[in-house]
């Protein structure tokens, strides 16, 4: 088993381990991604393009947690612990970017924020989409960012979701033959060629027992709704 999912590691400790050892990385290879943007497809309905490897074997799943996050009711996502902040951008300007209302400052990098808390994982980035990107080509893009992973041999993934007009959604459930990690890939267009890549997750640290988390339910459906736009 890979010292990277050690059995002991779980809520806190695990996710900052995480990040420390190996998620930074995984951001920064999913911020680079947006440069192998597949070309589309020929009708109107999103879809994920699944590349060709050898590392992991890549399974449609249903949309029915993501349908469920997106009609949860406004009270359910009014009061979500999560705050806003306004961060200054190395090509100018300022972006809203999220993070969780941990009650500590998140770790700020490069356009980017990222926070932790007892269970869940947030990476907040503002990235430059081009002049002909857009935020339907990231999410159709996003499993081009897990085609190396190779802590990770099986992947579960929606087709992207549509939320709005300027956003869309992927869930992913990424496992090896003992652990594994959930997420949330939000796609926002915040405009003038700007997009933030709202990256929720969680570590699964018993694949047989797991039963979901109402704290990663709750922040994902906080996530995708209007209050974020």
């Amino acid at each position: 088993m890979s010292a990277l999912f050690h059995p002991y590691l779980c809520g806190r400790n695990a996710a900052e381990w995480l990040i420390t050892m190996k998620f930074r990385g995984m951001i920064a290879a999913c911020l680079t991604g947006i440069l192998f943007l597949p070309a589309g497809c020929a009708d109107d309905k999103p879809k994920m393009e699944v590349p060709d490897t050898d590392t992991a074997v890549f399974t449609q799943m249903e949309q029915t947690e993501l349908e469920g996050w997106n009609g949860a009711e406004a009270e359910t996502v009014r009061d979500m612990p999560l705050v806003r902040q306004e961060v200054e951008l190395a090509s100018g300007g300022t972006a809203a970017l999220y993070a969780l209302d941990t009650g500590e400052e998140p770790a700020a990098g490069t356009d980017e924020l990222t926070s932790v808390s007892t269970e869940l994982v947030l990476n907040s980035t503002a990235v430059q989409m081009g002049e002909y990107g857009t935020v339907r080509e990231l999410a159709e893009s996003e499993l081009y960012h897990w085609a190396d992973a190779s802590e990770f041999d099986y992947i579960q993934y929606t087709q992207p979701m549509q939320i709005s007009e300027n956003r869309y959604a992927v869930h992913l459930r990424l496992e090896n033959d003992k652990v594994g990690m959930e997420q949330l890939v939000c796609y926002t267009d915040l405009g003038s060629g700007v997009a933030r890549v709202d990256r929720l997750w969680r570590s699964i640290t018993d694949l047989q027992a797991d039963e979901g988390s109402f704290a990663f339910d709750e922040a994902a459906a906080y996530l995708i709704s209007d209050q974020t736009l």
